[in-house]
């Protein structure tokens, strides 16, 4: 199933169209159907399509989109990995299977400022002054994601008090902090 799109939204709405229309997330190493808040057995479902968008140099920020069917109940839906970390949070047999046959395009927005409503931070800031920034996990004030879902991870800047979108080789730096959400006691960044 190729696709002309280049951009991610507009590659979901291109599957929703196609009736994709369930969404599926990974929470805690398990495929979650989010409209039942079941589990599903992520080996049993069938890949029909896998899309990677990528732009940058050397591919520094990735998302993917991957189009599945559930054979067992016919449901069709769409699991989105926005900050490309599927790979290291899925069970192995299930990343293999969603990475088989990956369509991989660019995105033609390198050097774009923003990216879903948020300031996008590059390799080339964050090597500035890396513990400025960390990723939060978890927090309910996190801005309305544009795929209708919400944001599980969002990049933050400690300076400017804002939540951003960092890019991919960010996320996968050793060096930046991962905050999870710890209730109304969590201390900001300040």
């Amino acid at each position: 199933m190729n696709t002309q799109v280049t951009d991610v939204i507009s590659a979901v709405q291109s599957y929703v169209a196609k009736g994709y229309d369930r969404e599926y997330r990974v929470k805690d190493g398990h495929l979650v159907d989010l409209e039942f808040g079941s589990k599903l057995d992520a080996c049993s479902m069938r890949v029909d399509a896998a899309l990677r968008l990528e732009s940058g140099d050397d591919a520094e920020d990735a998302s993917n989109i991957y189009a599945i069917t559930d054979p067992k109940t016919g449901h069709k839906g769409l699991l989105i990995d926005a900050f490309d970390v599927f790979d290291e949070i899925c069970h192995a047999d299930f990343s293999e299977q969603l990475l088989a046959h990956r369509e991989t395009l660019p995105t033609g927005d390198q050097d774009v400022p923003s990216k879903h409503g948020l300031r996008k931070v590059y390799k080339r800031e964050f090597e500035q002054e890396p513990e400025r920034y960390v990723l939060r996990e978890g927090f309910p004030d996190f801005p309305a994601c544009p795929f209708g879902g919400a944001f599980s991870i969002l990049g933050f800047d400690t300076a400017e008090q804002t939540y951003v979108w960092l890019v991919t080789s960010i996320i996968r730096d050793p060096r930046l902090i991962r905050a999870p959400y710890q209730g109304e006691d969590f201390v900001s960044d300040e």
